[in-house]
């Protein structure tokens, strides 16, 4: 049983349907508001429905607890015990009294909390497929009304609700690397900073060094782009840059998600939706 309906009337029942616990839940509405008598207001306004999150499961000599639905669902596709046994991370069993009860205590917590985030997971992916389908969905209403052909990717877009509380943005972020040009120009700065004298400028020296410098085997690309923004007066310096842009490859494209919220202080504050920024 996945659902539930409640009420004083009929007591709390479970449903293998959410629809037919809704179903329930408004039968009980009807015939307690019809009989104002034995029920009160408040009586009628506590009728509930919705999904089982918890039931009651077995724990062996000590009794019941109660484990959540999913956790419970996840198990029986996918047996932890067999025959007193569980496997081991090599795909052994291992009986039950062999193992550390401490590491039994870990593999509860941890399929736990896995469980959860797989379906929250889950939901998030769904929730993004059907946000990017219903902003194609009505930029092709309003090409469609501006009679305009539609051709090429969307770019970067705002939307507002109409009191403006609330902020969508769906934000291009680009992944960056670059082409084998990249040497030319890093030979081009090392001349042009020997033709300025410049290799007693901690500053600059600093700067070309830390844009260069592989880490884990990459380039750091926001220290090479940030060379572009210095207003250097150098004509090898100036070339080395243009050499820069010609070498930019953009690797990939990916859509974001981005929400907010206005407070107090009209200010939008973003809605987190990653777990580390709750």
């Amino acid at each position: 049983m996945n659902f539930y309906s409640y009420s004083f009337y009929g007591g709390m029942q479970y449903h293998p349907t959410g629809q037919e616990a809704k179903d329930a839940a408004d039968d009980a509405m009807k015939i307690m508001a019809a009989d104002p008598t034995p029920y009160s207001a408040a009586d009628v306004a506590g009728v509930t429905w919705g999904e089982v999150t918890e039931r009651a499961a077995s724990t062996g000599e000590v009794g019941y607890a109660l484990k959540r639905q999913d956790l419970l669902s996840y198990i029986d596709e996918h047996p932890q015990v067999i025959d007193g046994k569980m496997h081991d991370c090599q795909g052994n069993l291992i009986l039950l009294k062999n193992i550390r009860e401490t590491d039994l205590m870990y593999h509860e917590l941890v399929l736990f909390v896995a469980v959860i985030a797989m379906g929250l997971s889950g939901k998030m992916q769904r929730f993004k497929r059907r946000i990017f389908e219903d902003v194609t969905a009505m930029l092709g209403l309003l090409y469609e009304k501006f009679e305009v052909e539609r051709g090429g990717k969307e770019g970067n877009m705002t939307f507002f609700t109409f009191d403006r509380n609330f902020k969508l943005v769906i934000a291009i972020q680009k992944a960056i690397g670059f082409g084998p040009e990249l040497q030319v120009a890093k030979a081009k700065i090392d001349a042009s900073l020997v033709e300025m004298d410049a290799g007693n400028d901690s500053d600059m020296k600093t700067l070309a060094t830390a844009a260069f410098t592989m880490v884990d085997g990459k380039l750091n690309v926001a220290a090479v782009l940030r060379l572009r923004t210095l207003n250097i007066k150098n004509e090898q310096w100036r070339e080395a840059m243009r050499i820069i842009d010609a070498a930019i490859i953009v690797l990939s494209s990916k859509k974001q998600i981005r929400l907010y919220r206005r407070d107090d202080q009209d200010e939008y504050i973003a809605i987190p939706l990653d777990i580390a920024a709750l």
